[in-house]
């Protein structure tokens, strides 16, 4: 029942290299451990032959030994000369090494390949502790025109972030254009595009401080053409805030389902979860508008929150609050006595992202940087950069660090760092929100988003072929064995098709049901071999979680949502 190809390039120096075809078009689980095993079985026995058929040693003749003697006496010399480099380099070294301050750009550059990847090195180096507050990343999320960036430009006016009269000049520049109410929007939706059209396109960042977190939003756009870059913004975060347009007839746009169409409110709610975002705060607007806000509130809560629990939301993680970004009640201050959110009791919008618990990174794993978006820069003397954002999901790196950019395996040295805003930084860690300068020329080009930067003897990756255990969502037509789609994982995606229907599995307990389906129907549970057309940088999600989840998307709609088991290296 198997055909197996082995082609064979044994170098046990870093491990035996081989690469493999299954020709056998069903079930494979329990193949992949047989294969491994029974090859490591192999290899082993070729390194540690039988003792009896080993050749008795060789007696030397004089002549020989005499040679040996000489060659010996060579490498001795040798290694003596070098071990006196090495030891009057150490003392240059710490005769002249500077002290470095917290967040300098002058901290010293790490060695090519250094192999100390640990936090602890990093720090000792740089003679610091870790200082501030922690940072959080936020993605809000909703329907088009629920009023996402009024809510966000408002929040950024009044902490601060930006002057009063950054806030007067929007304000009077969408007055000039007749659309006043934009003012606030426009403090985050900075595109003319997006201001002529009056909906966010791309992702709007702002970092700003509470009294207990550092903070960067992610202002996701809302309309269903911009899914894409949604995605890019719930892989970049920690939590989520959901906004629901509260005013009449606005919560069912977002919400219902009209034929084969469904409103964002639905489909954000299923991509945050499915991504790996556990805990929402849902802050329903626009509520100074209604006749009736409490009783309105309590209707969209008692639709929306069943709706929530069944994408995978537990009770205790979803926060319900309202606000409203136009006149600024309970977005930081509790609504004073007399305005239309008076009745409201529960947290500010502010009160609620500081709730929101913090989520662990490891930091002391190996350095990864999925890249958002990449832009080249030329420096005085020519030489040429790259500017690359993204969220460390892994790692820490310095200024003067070694690093890779897969696919393509580019080499190059990180020349600044900009940490969760703060421009110039020494380092960053783990969960920390980057913009790193790469010191890159003609191999500019080759970076894009999707790219992975990470160290250069522990970097990822960049396959065609996995496997995934996927939960299917609504389908129109269900999936067979060749079905095309296309993969989302981290800031990449591709064109693929599902090559293998390995499994299904009970959806409630995880147990297989049944082996080699024919076909997967709407809210099914199962695993399956995705072959992607370009090759994606990525990882097990037991090793690397940010790394490992996939979206699947079909026609303009998300369809499925999954997690990736096993790496083909081949």
């Amino acid at each position: 029942k198997r055909k197996l190809l082995l082609v064979g390039a044994m170098s046990r120096k870093g491990g035996a290299q081989w690469e493999e075809e299954d020709y056998y078009d069903g079930y494979d689980d329990d193949y992949d451990e047989y294969y491994d095993d029974d090859y490591d079985d192999h290899v082993s026995a070729k390194k540690k032959p039988a003792a009896a058929s080993q050749a008795p040693p060789k007696t030397k003749t004089k002549a020989a030994a005499g040679g040996t003697a000489k060659k010996q006496q060579q490498v001795t010399k040798v290694a003596k000369t070098k071990a006196a480099q090495q030891q009057a380099t150490v003392v240059k070294r710490k005769a002249g090494a500077p002290a470095t301050q917290h967040g300098a750009a002058t901290s010293k550059p790490a060695a090519a390949n250094d192999p100390r990847s640990d936090l602890s090195s990093i720090l000792r180096d740089l003679e610091v502790e870790p200082q501030g507050k922690p940072s959080l990343l936020l993605v809000v999320l909703g329907h088009v025109d629920a009023g996402k960036s009024t809510l966000m430009g408002r929040l950024v006016a009044e902490l601060g972030v930006v002057d009063s009269k950054e806030v007067r000049r929007r304000a009077h520049q969408a007055t000039q254009i007749g659309k006043g109410s934009f003012g606030w929007a426009w403090l985050m939706d900075e595109r003319p595009e997006e201001r002529e059209r009056g909906v966010t396109i791309d992702i709007a960042k702002r970092t700003f401080e509470t009294e207990a977190r550092q903070i960067t939003i992610l202002d996701a756009p809302g309309h269903r053409d911009f899914v894409t870059n949604a995605i890019s913004g719930i892989s970049q975060a920690d939590a989520a805030l959901l906004v629901v347009d509260g005013s009449s007839g606005g919560f069912e746009s977002g919400f219902d389902v009209r034929g084969k169409i469904s409103g964002q409110t639905r489909e954000h709610a299923q991509l945050a979860k499915g991504i790996g975002i556990d805990q929402l705060a849902v802050v329903v607007t626009k509520l100074d508008k209604h006749a009736a806000g409490a009783e309105r509130l309590a209707e969209i809560r008692g639709k929306l929150d069943p709706f929530l629990k069944s994408c995978g939301f537990k009770d205790g993680r979803i926060r319900w609050l309202c606000a409203s970004g136009t006149t600024g009640d309970n977005v930081v201050a509790k609504p004073p006595g007399g305005s239309a959110l008076s009745w409201f009791e529960g947290p500010t919008v502010v009160e609620a992202i500081d709730a929101f618990e913090m989520v662990e990174h490891k930091r002391d794993a190996p350095l990864r940087v999925p890249v958002f978006s990449s832009a080249g820069a030329k420096q005085g003397g020519g030489a040429g950069q790259v500017i690359v954002t993204g969220r460390l999901a892994t790692g820490c790196v310095r200024v003067g660090s070694q690093v890779s950019v897969m696919p393509g395996s580019l080499d190059t040295t990180v020349k600044s760092i900009s940490r969760n805003g703060h421009k110039d930084a020494g380092f960053a860690l783990a969960g920390d929100a980057v913009e790193l300068t790469l010191g890159l020329d003609e191999e500019a080009s080759c970076v894009s988003v999707g790219s992975v930067v990470c160290g250069p003897s522990d970097g990822i990756r960049a396959v065609e072929r996995i496997k995934a255990k996927i939960a299917t969502l609504e389908l129109e037509t269900p999936f067979t064995l060749g079905q095309s789609l296309v993969v989302h994982i981290h800031a990449a995606r591709a064109p693929a098709k599902v090559t293998k229907l390995l499994v299904l599995h009970d959806p409630k307990t995880g147990e297989d049901v049944k082996k080699r389906p024919r076909l997967l129907k709407s809210y099914q549970t199962a695993t399956v071999e995705i072959t992607m057309s370009d090759k994606v940088c990525v990882e097990k999600y037991e090793d690397f979680a940010s790394l490992g989840r996939l979206v699947l998307r079909l026609g303009g709609r998300t369809v499925g949502v999954g997690k990736v088991v096993k790496v083909y290296h081949t």
